[in-house]
């Protein structure tokens, strides 16, 4: 006998009509899915560390170099907490007082030549004197922050002014919608208890209060 052949793979398939509504169904749930997942990798503002939390101290002893005091003392002058400006140091040049930027940003705080000249003395690849101007510069944003009226944490207005200049602050009534300054802001947030005494218990003092930051462009 000759064999049956079998039926034709490529003849098309009919779908009732209850059929075609549950494929539908399955289509919208996995378009669903995907969106929810490309969602979910996106930063959480939540998950970033609030500047309104307490701080511990400085440790000094965290601060690569033996510069804890001269980041101590810049922290004296500002009024920004000392682990903070460690971790903006951090962000701007990962400690390298060598660090010269596309924008010809220079030393350890990222200096432009316009800024450096308005609030730097000396050399900006010294250290002593780059940390030293940083905290003249970060006390004149705090202020500006500080008398701002935005309504959003001075400290976060501030490290927007050192990354974007605060006339962007001003002009966005708050951190400038750019990738690179929310990165900055967010990153600092991240790191800055790493450079924290541990609190006690029930202590410490918010940041609530205090602006921060120093900037690597003019203050306009």
């Amino acid at each position: 006998m000759t064999p049956r052949r079998a039926a034709s793979s490529s003849a098309p398939i009919r779908l009732t009509r209850r059929g075609r509504i549950v494929v539908t169904c399955l289509v919208v749930a996995l378009c669903a899915g995907l969106l929810l997942l490309m969602t979910s990798t996106r930063s959480d503002p939540q998950l970033v560390p609030s500047f309104d939390a307490p701080l511990g101290a400085l440790d000094e002893s965290k601060v690569p170099n033996g510069w804890g005091p001269l980041v101590a003392a810049a922290s004296r002058e500002s009024g920004v907490p000392g682990a903070v400006l460690a971790a903006q140091l951090e962000a701007e040049s990962k400690w390298n007082p060598k660090a010269v930027s596309h924008a010809n940003a220079k030393g350890l705080a990222q200096f432009t030549p316009d800024a450096w000249a308005s609030h730097g003395k000396g050399d900006p690849f010294d250290p002593a004197d780059a940390i030293a101007a940083q905290g003249r510069l970060m006390r004149e944003l705090k202020q500006r922050a500080e008398r701002s009226g935005i309504a959003d944490n001075p400290m976060r207005l501030a490290l927007a002014g050192y990354n974007a200049g605060f006339g962007n602050v001003t002009k966005y009534q708050g951190v400038p919608p750019f990738a690179e300054t929310e990165h900055y802001v967010d990153a600092i947030a991240r790191t800055m208890r790493k450079y924290a005494k541990p609190l006690p218990p029930t202590s410490g003092a918010s940041m609530g209060g205090a602006a921060r930051s120093g900037a690597t462009r003019p203050a306009s």
